[in-house]
């Protein structure tokens, strides 16, 4: 059983990027997978007779969402209603309300919180708060919200989240300026706080990481699904004040995606479709697994001349591993192929090279140089921006010498 489910960033109404080439069940799939993780989330609430689902980040835009998609969530809040579960959008503001009922038909069940009007339950007995984090919550603030004297402990909950990788890439750090440092003074029983992100990063102590329902690239670091309170701990359910609760995530994503890493020292396309297959004997065939999106990388132990072969039978190599897939009815697709980015360029620095000035071999040598000083660069340095990643400095330089070899 849970209390309360929280599910992230659903964003319904916009696409997920198709990878090129991918056929029609793929594409298909890809498609309906934000959908589909909501209904999984809100089915998971149904199953564990939860009393209220929290949809938070982004949901459902009432200005570019199609009628299908309305009347598909729309169906959602009435199923749960119709068992006695309540959903509970949170928005940063009042103005958003008009617009979203309208889209929604008003059904029943729906409620809104934000920071300043927050949703107020009865879950299992137990009088239980929603709102919306902004500025700063404190402890004095909920004390003064919850006067003692019931006997029962009183909840919050304060949802947050950020908009990192929203529409940013794998290069931009910069987090959000709405950050979930402002809640470093919440912690006290029953205050619950979640934070909802598409990125790792440090949170303040007692803080609930909270993933999105489906993930939407490979460049997301957890996987999807949405978490379950369980107000009370039934690990220690006599007391019914100690405010604790108890939280599990459940799996969510209909979509994943998976890097695995080969060597290929040498050979054609059919050598290295054999390698690449024999690393993806143990996908799973279950039918009912999340879909997984493939990227091979291939090491090629710091030889260019390798990896500019490998970029030529890129594509045979990959039709040969798509029809092994056909074959053996694995719930997967390979989409991309390369040499691998992260291979590190100190075998070719001067220190270990023994470059010769005017040679080739000594530009080689040089920018392998440039590469490791820069993965040497203190940590404070690359991440105030005074420097590129140690990961983009890599590609960049693989990318020089390929394209020298090329010439």
């Amino acid at each position: 059983m849970a209390d309360i489910v929280f599910a992230f960033d659903p964003a319904i109404d916009r696409p997920i990027p198709i990878p090129d080439a991918a056929p029609p069940a793929i594409a298909e799939a890809i498609s309906a997978a934000p959908l589909q993780s909501l209904r999984a989330a809100m089915t998971t609430a149904r199953e564990t007779e939860a009393a209220a689902v929290v949809l938070f980040g982004r949901v459902l835009d009432p200005h570019r969402a199609g009628p299908s998609q309305a009347a598909a969530v729309r169906a959602m809040i009435l199923e749960l209603a119709a068992v006695g579960c309540h959903t509970v959008w949170v928005t940063d503001d009042a103005d958003d309300h008009a617009a979203i009922t309208q889209m929604l038909g008003d059904p029943r069940g729906l409620l809104f919180a934000t920071p300043s009007t927050p949703v107020r339950l009865d879950v299992r007995g137990l009088p239980v708060e929603i709102l919306r984090a902004h500025g700063g919550i404190t402890a004095a603030s909920h004390a003064a919200a919850f006067p003692a004297g019931s006997g029962l402990l009183e909840h919050r909950v304060i949802v947050g989240w950020d908009r990192s990788l929203w529409s940013a890439e794998r290069w931009d750090d910069a987090l959000n300026a709405n950050a979930p440092q402002s809640l470093s003074g919440w912690a006290q029983p029953g205050c619950h706080c979640v934070w909802g992100s598409r990125r790792t990063q440090p949170l303040p102590v007692g803080v609930r990481a909270v993933s999105a329902v489906q993930p939407r690239s490979i460049h997301e670091a957890p996987s999807g699904g949405c978490s379950l309170l369980s107000l009370i701990d039934f690990d220690d359910a006599v007391d019914r004040t100690s405010g604790s609760g108890r939280w599990r995530t459940v799996s969510t994503q209909r979509i994943g995606w998976k890097t695995i890493t080969v060597e290929s020292a040498a050979g054609g396309d059919e050598e290295l479709a054999t390698t690449i297959w024999s690393a993806l004997e143990s996908l799973p065939t279950d039918p009912q697994s999340p879909l997984q999106i493939i990227r091979c990388s291939v090491e090629c132990g710091a030889s260019v001349g390798r990896r500019v072969r490998v970029a030529e039978i890129a594509a045979e190599t990959l039709a040969r591993v798509r029809d092994l897939f056909d074959k053996k009815n694995v719930r997967a697709w390979c989409a991309e192929l390369y040499a691998d980015p992260g291979e590190s360029l100190a075998s070719l620095g001067h220190a270990r090279s023994g470059g010769r000035p005017g040679s080739t071999t000594s530009f080689s040598s040089a920018l392998a140089d440039i590469v490791v000083g820069i993965e040497n660069e203190p940590a404070a340095q690359r991440h105030a921006g005074l420097t590129m990643p140690a990961d983009m400095a890599r590609e960049a330089g693989w990318l020089a010498l390929e394209l020298i070899e090329s010439a």
